[in-house]
C-alpha cells in the first residue's frame, strides 16, 4: 500500500489498526495516541485510497492482501 498509495508508515499502521483492532477508539487506544490523530490519519488514508468508509478500507486491504491478488 505503500507503494500503491503512496501511505506514509503512520498511516499504513493506522489502516493495519482498523483492519486488525476496530474502529477509530481502539486503535488510538491500543496504539496510545489520540483519537483526532487516528481521524487525522484515517482523512488521509480515504483520499489517498479513494476509500469513504472504514468498512471500505477493510476492503480494499483484504483484496490486497488475497493470494489472487495479481501485482
Amino acid at each position: 500500500m505503500v507503494k500503491l498509495y503512496g501511505l506514509t508508515p503512520a498511516e499504513m499502521r493506522v489502516a493495519f489498526g482498523i483492519v486488525n483492532v476496530g474502529g477509530t477508539p481502539a486503535v488510538a487506544e491500543t496504539f496510545g495516541i489520540a483519537e483526532t490523530t487516528v481521524k487525522t490519519h484515517l482523512k488521509s488514508i480515504f483520499q489517498k485510497t479513494g476509500a469513504s468508509r472504514q468498512a471500505d478500507l477493510v476492503k480494499l486491504v483484504a483484496a490486497l492482501a488475497s493470494p489472487l491478488a495479481a501485482d
